[in-house]
């Protein structure tokens, strides 16, 4: 039947047609679903690149990274690894997704990934079977995808990791090269990601660190009252801050922002100088700008800025900016003048004080030399009136005018050398002498006066004081002599002792240092104790005052020698107890000069023997009275005496007679005594040789060393002693 055969080739034929668009129709339903997968896959990265580039955190964006691994791959696990600065992994995933309960842990993979990490050079690798089979047994990988996420230096910054394990193997599919192209873009738009979050984060740090910097300058110049300014030399427009427009008492609307309204408010003895400032500046003939100067103020005065800036160049060298800082200087200029002003009072107030001081010595000075002249004449004459023949009363009232007039020579001395104290005038001496011997010799002194009032003076000395000391030894006897007086003076029963001891230092072996304690005590009235401190100041015998019209004294004694010890390098202290006596206690540290020696290595210049001098002197006073005491003295041991009155006159007659020796007053109408002898000394011949005793007054140390300066041969103070005065005759007479 051929109709037959052929409707069956045909129908043959058209089911292959149907067959073969059944199988073309199932290709495109595959392509299809692959297609919508992969779209899926794609809006599924997508999504996670929206999300992930605003992640708040490095630990938020490495969990989204996770997720994505499993989301994206439709696999079982994804790990986000991170790689340290070592380029090792670290001990365990930052991130993961998938690893649910029952999963064995990741931590053995980090080693095994490790030791692979070389051949992780690309974006991706697919760990195949056999690979697999050397994985840590507890993993059970079937299928392992891992990539390497690397900065733009090839640097190592993550390894991502995804598969399935033998748990859900039966669920998901191989991983095919689709998956694999796919995961290497990727790991690199991870990668991408990552350095750009990096640098995002490094830019948010410096804007937050720069608007704290910002802010911490705002506070500083809003708490510091700075003000501040930018000039935009291009512009011409000058920004000035709210604190610069207050200073000059301004509001921020009340100034616009041009460089003119600075210019316009200089001071005009500041204005060439700024000017000139800026323009320094500018040229870079200055590093840095600074000026000082006044601007006018809103109500008319003017207040003082410091200016500080710097100019700002572009990358061509060229100024384009000019900003800077006002300070206000006004308190501190206000503060240094009136600085200035005390300053100048100060200086003022010193120098009226050292003008007072001046005057106080000269005036000082003026009045022992007034009151010493009358004195020479009473105490010469009670001299001369003591060796007549006197009867026992009238003996009695030449000795009590005596020690009146010697005491009243006492307060004299005592104010002077106080004065001097006062104005830091007492230089010490530094020469050796025997201690030994001075102790002795002021208990000569202050012997008989303890002997009048019937109490014992005593020396007490330890075996190891030194023999000869460097010091001064005249205020050190001062010291003693003032200490030792007042504790006879206010003594009526019992004794007075000096006591000294060596408390540490080199004695008697050689030479070194020796510290020595001077203690003089005694058993008299006493001091209460709330005034003891009192006592040392001048003028005040603390409670002894009552006993002072019974006693004497001005109060000095204590206050002079307190400020000699001082002066010597120690201090005074005093015990005491009302009734039962005092204690007056110093230590001194003076250096020892050579091994001890006793007291009769060191012996004191004789006297003369013969005390009568043949010949004739000149006697050179203005003072009538202190003519004729010297006179007397003189020719009772039968000298002859010549008398002149001022200096030109005994310039006269030292021309025309031989003398041994001239006694020379220095204070004298005409012509004074230092231009005497200034002129005798120029006479020709052996008369310009003749010794010259100055006999005056004056008795401070530089009056002392103006005699010697003008040629003098020696120096007496008034008043005279007819003994002191027959020495220096006899001494002089035979040089």
């Amino acid at each position: 039947m051929p109709g037959y055969d052929s409707l069956k080739l045909r129908y043959d034929a058209l089911q292959k047609h149907v067959t073969r668009f059944s199988v073309v129709e199932q290709e495109l339903i595959d392509t299809r679903n692959r297609l919508d997968a992969e779209l899926g896959r794609f809006a599924r990265i997508n999504a996670f690149y929206s999300k992930a580039i605003n992640a708040p955190t490095e630990v938020e964006f490495e969990r989204m990274v996770a997720d994505a691994l499993v989301d994206v791959f439709e696999l079982e696990i994804g790990l986000f690894w991170r790689v340290g600065p070592d380029g090792r992994l670290e001990s365990a995933p930052a991130a993961w997704s998938g690893v649910r309960q029952g999963h064995p842990s990741m931590r053995p993979l980090g080693p095994w990934i490790q030791e692979h990490l070389h051949q992780l050079g690309g974006p991706g690798c697919v760990f195949t079977g056999g690979q697999l089979r050397h994985q840590p047994a507890e993993l059970n990988f079937t299928h392992l995808l891992a990539g390497c996420c690397r900065d733009q230096e090839g640097r190592p910054l993550a390894v991502l990791v995804t598969g399935i394990t033998t748990m859900a193997a039966s669920f998901h599919e191989m991983i095919d090269s689709q998956q694999l192209q796919v995961f290497q873009v990727f790991t690199k738009q991870v990668a991408a990601l990552h350095a750009n979050r990096a640098k995002a984060a490094i830019i948010r740090s410096q804007v937050l660190a720069l608007r704290q910097s910002e802010e911490r300058l705002k506070l500083a110049i809003e708490g510091s009252e700075v003000g501040f300014w930018d000039w935009n030399l291009a512009t011409g427009e000058v920004v000035y801050s709210p604190g610069w427009k207050a200073m000059i008492g301004c509001s921020p609307s009340e100034i616009p922002d041009l460089r003119g309204e600075w210019r316009a408010r200089l001071h005009p003895d500041d204005l060439e100088h700024s000017m000139q400032l800026v323009a320094d500046h500018l040229t870079g003939r200055s590093a840095m700008y600074e000026n000082l100067h006044r601007l006018r103020h809103k109500d008319g005065h003017y207040v003082w800025i410091m200016a500080k800036g710097r100019a700002l160049r572009d990358e061509n060298g060229q100024v384009h900016r000019f900003v800077g800082i006002h300070i206000d200087m006004s308190r501190q200029k206000a503060l240094e003048e009136r600085l200035r002003e005390a300053e100048d009072l100060q200086r003022s107030a010193r120098e009226q004080a050292e003008a007072a001081s001046r005057a106080k010595s000269i005036f000082v000075a003026s009045m022992s030399h007034e009151i010493r002249t009358p004195m020479n004449g009473v105490l010469g004459m009670l001299q001369l009136l003591r060796e007549t023949e006197l009867s026992p009363s009238q003996a009695t009232l030449v000795s009590t005018a005596e020690r009146s007039a010697s005491a009243l020579l006492d307060i004299i001395g005592d104010i002077l050398d106080l004065s001097k104290v006062e104005a830091g005038k007492v230089e010490l001496k530094q020469q050796a002498f025997d201690l030994q011997s001075l102790l002795n010799g002021i208990l000569e002194i202050m012997r008989v006066r303890a002997e009048m009032k019937g109490i014992l003076l005593a020396l007490e000395l330890e075996d190891r004081i030194p023999g000869l000391l460097l010091g001064d030894p005249g205020r050190l006897r001062q010291v003693l002599v003032n200490l030792i007086g007042n504790a006879i003076k206010f003594t009526e029963l019992g004794s007075v002792r000096l006591a000294v001891k060596v408390t540490s230092g080199q004695t008697a072996a050689g030479q070194g240092q020796a510290s020595l304690a001077f203690s003089v005590s005694d058993t008299g009235i006493g001091i209460a104790h709330d005034v003891l401190e009192e006592i040392f100041e001048p003028f005040n015998q603390g409670q002894m005052h009552a006993q002072r019209n019974t006693h004497g004294g001005t109060g000095l004694g204590l206050a002079i020698s307190r400020s000699l010890v001082r002066l010597m390098g120690g201090e005074i202290t005093a015990r005491s107890i009302q009734g039962q006596g005092s204690d007056f206690t110093f230590t001194l540290s003076m250096p020892t000069v050579l091994p001890e020696a006793s007291p009769g290595d060191v012996k004191p210049l004789a006297k003369p023997a013969n005390m009568h001098v043949a010949g004739r002197v000149l006697v050179v006073d203005d003072s009538r009275t202190g003519r004729m005491v010297a006179r007397l003295m003189l020719e009772s041991t039968g000298v002859l005496v010549d008398e002149a009155q001022d200096g030109r006159q005994a310039l006269e007659m030292a021309a025309e007679q031989d003398y041994k020796a001239i006694f020379m007053d220095c204070q004298m109408p005409v012509m004074d005594g230092y231009d005497s002898t200034r002129q005798i000394r120029a006479l020709s011949g052996p008369r310009s040789r003749v010794p010259i005793i100055a006999l005056t007054a004056n008795v401070q140390a530089e009056d002392v060393a103006k005699c010697l300066d003008c040629g003098m041969n020696d120096y007496l103070p008034k008043p005279v002693n007819k003994a002191q005065l027959l020495e220096k005759l006899v001494i002089c007479a035979a040089s």
